[in-house]
C-alpha cells in the first residue's frame, strides 16, 4: 500500500508499506499523480489487455491527485482509513537498521 503524507515543508510525500520507506518526497499533486500512473503502468498485468492497462493508469492517477488534495486540506481522512502523520512515518523510517 501506499499513502501520501504532508511533510513539515508543505509538500508530499509517498510512503509505501512494501518497502516500508518514502518513495517519493517534495512533490506536487501532479508529481504524485504521475508517480502512482508510472506504478500502474510498471505494475500493470501482461495479461491486462491496452485498454485495461490504460483505464488503471488513468484511474491511478486521479485518485493519487484526489487523494494528494485531501492530505494538503488538512483532510487526509478523506483519503484512507488509518491515515498516517509524518510524524508516524518518521518513527517508521528511522527504526529501520540498514
Amino acid at each position: 500500500m501506499r499513502q501520501i503524507v504532508l511533510q513539515p515543508n508543505g509538500k508530499l510525500a509517498v510512503y509505501s508499506t512494501v518497502v516500508d520507506d518514502l518513495v517519493v518526497y517534495d512533490a506536487t499533486p501532479d508529481e504524485v499523480a504521475d508517480e502512482a500512473a508510472d506504478f500502474a503502468r510498471e505494475t500493470a498485468s501482461p495479461n491486462a489487455t491496452p485498454e485495461q492497462t490504460a483505464e488503471r493508469i488513468r484511474h491511478a492517477r486521479e485518485t493519487a491527485h484526489r487523494n494528494a488534495v485531501y492530505v494538503l486540506a488538512g483532510e487526509p481522512h478523506r483519503a484512507y482509513r488509518h491515515p498516517l502523520t509524518w510524524q508516524e512515518i518518521e518513527a517508521l523510517t528511522d527504526s529501520e537498521t540498514y
